[in-house]
C-alpha cells in the first residue's frame, strides 16, 4: 500500500510537471521550431520509408528526488502525444528506483534492463534524448555508429556538440568522434525563455526556479556524414 500511495504521488507529480511545461512559451516555441523546414526536413530524410521512430532515453536522472528529470520525461510524453512520428519510448538510468520504473512503465514507456553506455547501434531510424548525459555517452554513441548508414538513423537531442567542439574543459580523447562529426553535424539550438519560471514552496520558503534550466544549452543534432 505504501508503495502504490509513493507511485500515485509521483504519478500526479509528473503530470503537474507536463501541465506547466504544455502552457509554457518553451514548449510552444519548441514545438514551432520542430515545424521548421530546417528540422522538419531533416527529420524526414531520417525517417525516410518509416512512419515513426523509436526513442532512447538516457540520463533522465532520479526523477523522484528531483525537479529538473520531471519536465524533461514530461517533455517526452508531450512529443509522443502531440507528434506521430514519435514511437515506443525506451529509458535506462542506473539511478532509477523500482518505483520509478513502475511509473515509467505506467507512462508507456520501456525501462531498459541493462546499461549499454550510450552503445545502442541505431539500425533503425532513433531518437536519442540525453538530457545533461556525461559526454562520455554521446561519444560511444558516435563510434557505435561510426559509419554513414547508422549515422544517417540517428538524431540526438541533448547537450551541444558547438559547446563541447569550443570548449577546453574536457580532454580531446573524451570528445574523439563528437570532434570528428563536427564537420557534418547540423545542430540547432533549442530556445529556452528566461523568463519561463514557476514558483514552488519548500521549508516555508518561496524559491523560484527556472524551468528552463532543464533544457539549457540543448540542440537537436543530425548526421550527414560523406564517408
Amino acid at each position: 500500500m505504501y508503495h502504490n500511495k509513493e507511485k500515485i504521488i509521483l504519478m500526479e507529480k509528473i503530470k503537474r510537471c507536463m501541465d506547466k511545461l504544455e502552457g509554457s512559451q518553451f514548449y510552444h516555441d519548441f514545438k514551432d521550431q520542430l515545424q521548421t523546414p530546417q528540422i522538419y526536413e531533416r527529420l524526414r530524410i531520417v525517417l525516410g520509408s518509416a512512419s515513426t521512430m523509436k526513442m532512447v532515453i538516457y540520463g533522465i536522472g532520479n526523477f523522484e528526488s528531483y525537479e529538473n528529470p520531471n519536465y524533461q520525461l514530461g517533455l517526452t510524453i508531450l512529443m509522443q502525444r502531440d507528434f506521430k512520428w514519435i514511437g515506443d519510448i525506451e529509458v535506462f538510468d542506473p539511478a532509477l528506483s523500482m518505483n520509478e520504473c513502475q511509473v515509467l512503465e505506467a507512462l508507456g514507456c520501456s525501462v531498459l534492463q541493462y546499461n549499454e553506455y550510450g552503445r545502442r547501434k541505431a539500425l533503425k531510424p532513433t531518437l536519442f534524448f540525453m538530457p545533461h548525459c556525461p559526454i562520455m555517452l554521446y561519444d560511444n554513441l558516435l563510434q557505435e555508429n561510426w559509419k554513414s548508414s547508422s549515422l544517417r538513423n540517428i538524431v540526438i537531442l541533448g547537450n551541444s556538440f558547438d559547446n563541447y567542439v569550443s570548449s577546453g574543459s574536457c580532454s580531446p580523447h573524451m570528445k574523439k568522434y563528437i570532434m570528428l562529426a563536427a564537420t557534418f553535424t547540423n545542430e540547432f539550438e533549442v530556445k529556452t525563455n528566461s523568463n519561463d519560471y514557476y514558483e514552488d514552496s519548500k521549508d516555508d520558503r518561496l524559491i523560484r526556479r527556472r524551468r528552463s534550466g532543464a533544457f539549457h544549452h540543448s540542440s537537436w543534432h543530425f548526421f550527414t556524414p560523406l564517408m
